[in-house]
């Protein structure tokens, strides 16, 4: 999936390049988009008692992205399997990559990890299969 977002001036150090620590809320946003668009946004989850954790974090910095760049963020589920699911993201600017990316994520219910099954279990799969 392609999220796009323009760089904020906020976002930026004294030279008008992106600070590293927003490259994982990019992430986050481009993440919380795609599982949006399959019918499962993060507050649906929330309301059935599920919290969505992240475990890992990778970030490869390739090249600066600059103030009012707009980033093409492709996000794609990467793996699947009974406890963990991951997301890999390429931030490119006019077809260039700058940033990759990877997360690691688990399902908590009552505070303890639970297996990934049922409608959750569906919905990342076809994320899986909706890769460009």
């Amino acid at each position: 999936m392609l999220y796009k977002r323009r760089v904020q001036f906020y976002e930026t150090d004294s030279q008008g390049i992106v600070h590293h620590s927003n490259y994982p809320r990019y992430f986050e946003e481009s993440r919380g988009e795609l599982l949006r668009s399959l019918g499962m946004p993060y507050s649906y989850l929330r309301t059935l008692g599920y919290e969505v954790v992240l475990v890992e974090l990778y970030c490869q910095f390739k090249k600066p992205c600059f103030y009012d760049e707009v980033l093409d963020i492709y996000v794609n589920l990467s793996e699947l399997n009974k406890y963990f699911f991951s997301f890999s993201y390429q931030v490119m600017v006019e077809s260039e990559s700058r940033v990759f990316g990877k997360t690691k994520h688990a399902l908590l219910k009552d505070g303890k990890m639970i297996s990934i099954g049922g409608q959750i279990k569906d919905v990342l799969e076809r994320a899986a299969r909706s890769r460009p």
